[in-house]
């Protein structure tokens, strides 16, 4: 059996670009894995690639937009970190009517990613050719 071989960075942004273009959009995470590592797989048969890096990697690409779809929760949550990204998130604040502030979501300050307390955990990502948007 031959040794799985993990494509760099690079040659992973092209395929992700590639994908989109033809595609434009592509509905899950999964999909898009599945896509590139096809597109990978013609250059060298024993590449590998999780979904969770190819969002990553998306993540890292000016001229791709990454939208979440989310789900609701039943109690309130407090997130330390985007679920989107992993980066850090800002407490979204107001005052309520005895003039005291309350957290009424989340906000990431590398991706954009907005939640409120109840609708942030994540069920699929969409990926966006950002030049498609402006065509349509």
């Amino acid at each position: 059996m031959e040794d799985r071989k993990i494509p760099p960075e690079e040659k992973v942004k092209e395929a992700i670009l590639k994908v989109l273009k033809s595609r434009l959009k592509v509905e899950s995470q999964e999909e898009l894995a599945n896509l590139t590592l096809r597109l990978l797989k013609k250059e060298e048969k024993n590449y590998t690639l999780s979904p969770t890096r190819v969002k990553r990697i998306a993540l890292l690409i000016p001229e791709v937009e990454v939208k979440a779809k989310t789900k609701k929760t039943i109690k309130m949550q407090k997130i330390d970190k985007c679920p989107i990204c992993e980066s850090e998130v800002e407490e979204l604040k107001a005052k309520n009517l005895l003039n005291k502030e309350i957290v009424i979501g989340y906000r990431c300050t590398k991706c954009g990613y907005q939640s409120d307390l109840e609708a942030f955990m994540p069920m699929r990502y969409a990926f966006l050719l950002k030049s498609a948007k402006l065509k349509v």
